[in-house]
């Protein structure tokens, strides 16, 4: 059995074949077409069943009103009344934005919007996986598989930011895959800049570079530790200098280091409240979380907007009853570590499985649990052939996002955004079962080499 190179060896050129056959052309057309079908004709027809499992054909999270404010010339805010907002990441809204200023307020132009980025997302995936796997299977597979993935299916039908943000992540995955087969300042330097545009859409990743600085460490042992730590540096100022125009407006409002959102606490007690509340009438608890906020907020005094965000009149008061939910959160914690325990270990399956109502819930497990068994296997079968660097930044990716949600709040849809790196180690099996119905073993001509 032979060991593959470090990936900064790795090249793809053997790769390029499968994508000149006018098979794989035709592949992707039907994909696309039956995408639409899918989209635009099956899940409407059978919406109402879906909707109050899965929310599709509707807005979340207020991205539309911030949006339809900014179209408006009302400002970077909820409502028109009420103060600038540092609730929500500027990039999702300002796309949909764009999308309401050409179109109108109009949700099939949304969906539209959505179905094409995530065939842009399928196109990043083929480039990434032509460079990494030589089998047509392992180049094509991952790709179809999260085309017509339910949750992609789902978060497409929605106003919400999983499909933008999946984008940008892959963009971000590739960039840095080019950086380290590289070992050039530059491409570190541009994986940061796209980095940074993630962040703008979503926050979650800010210290997933600390991570990439492990891997090289671990797995790009040709290269001298400070070679890395200038390659990560630069990643880093990169990064923040994209999202320093966010910085700095947040501090001009509030006299506050503020580089991501502030829900912080929002999510906290969400994800608090939830786990240590019964569901009635099949219904998970999380607009009596969204009450007792309300309730909270009226307590301390603040002028606001009721519902299930808490919308202020001041950006200040904004991040202070944030901080307080947050801290009153973290103090619960402190007094019950097996509370704590509690919420991250539950949190640990909800990020692939929570939703709305227990029905959503055990569709989720039905849809979910084969995936993550054939990655697991996928893993494994990674790292007994020696070859965990060719997938180890994304495992990384998948672990870090569901480390991060754990100890706040964790819902299925946080998951859409890693369903690509999933599909890619679950094609691993796949590909097995392939090659043993074809009587050839697994290992040969995988993966992509000089």
């Amino acid at each position: 059995m032979t060991t593959i190179p470090a990936f900064s060896t790795v090249r793809g050129s053997s790769a390029t074949r499968p994508l000149r056959d006018p098979l794989t052309i035709g592949l992707f057309v039907l994909a696309f077409l039956a995408h639409a079908v899918l989209l635009f004709v099956v899940i409407p027809k059978i919406s109402s069943r879906l909707r109050p499992s899965y929310n599709q054909d509707v807005y979340t999270d207020g991205y539309n009103q911030l949006a339809m404010n900014l179209v408006d010339g009302n400002g970077y805010r909820m409502y028109p009344d009420t103060a600038k907002t540092l609730m929500r990441e500027p990039g999702y809204p300002l796309f949909l934005a764009g999308i309401f200023y050409v179109f109108g307020n109009s949700f099939t132009a949304v969906k539209l919007a959505n179905m094409l980025m995530a065939f842009a997302a399928a196109g990043l995936m083929v480039y990434l996986l032509r460079k990494l796997f030589s089998h047509a299977l392992m180049i094509l597979g991952p790709p179809l598989l999260f085309l017509f993935h339910p949750a992609i299916l789902i978060a497409e039908s929605r106003g919400g930011i999983e499909i933008l943000y999946t984008l940008f992540l892959l963009l971000f995955m590739c960039t840095l895959y080019v950086a380290i087969r590289s070992n050039r300042i530059w491409h570190y330097v541009l994986s940061g800049g796209v980095l940074g545009s993630t962040l703008l859409v979503r926050s979650v990743p800010i210290l997933f570079p600390v991570l990439v600085l492990g891997y090289l460490v671990v797995f790009e042992r040709q290269e001298k530790v400070l070679v890395h730590l200038r390659n990560v540096a630069l990643m880093i100022v990169a990064m923040t200098f994209v999202i320093s125009p966010w910085i700095i407006r947040n501090y001009a409002l509030t006299r506050k280091f503020v580089p991501t959102a502030s829900v912080l606490g929002v999510s906290a007690q969400t994800g608090e409240y939830i786990l240590t509340h019964h569901a009635s009438n099949n219904r998970r608890v999380d607009t009596e979380a969204a009450a007792e906020r309300n309730e909270l907020a009226r307590q301390l005094g603040y002028p606001f907007k009721e519902g299930y965000y808490q919308c202020f009149y001041s950006s200040v008061d904004e991040l202070r009853f944030s901080d307080y939910l947050f801290h009153r959160v973290e103090n619960d914690y402190r007094e019950s570590p097996k509370l704590f325990l509690r919420i991250v270990l539950t949190n640990l399956g909800y990020f692939w499985v929570g939703g709305k109502t227990e029905d959503s819930i055990d569709m989720n497990l039905a849809v979910q649990l084969p995936f993550l068994i054939l990655a697991a296997i996928g893993i494994v079968w990674f790292a007994r052939t020696n070859r965990l660097n060719v997938v180890a930044p994304m495992i990384l990716l998948i672990l870090y996002s569901e480390a991060v949600c754990a100890p706040i709040l964790a819902q299925a849809r946080y998951s859409v955004p890693i369903i690509p790196y999933l599909t890619v180690l679950a094609c691993i099996p796949l590909l097995a079962i392939q090659r043993m119905l074809a009587n050839r073993p697994v290992d040969t001509e995988l993966t992509s080499r000089d």
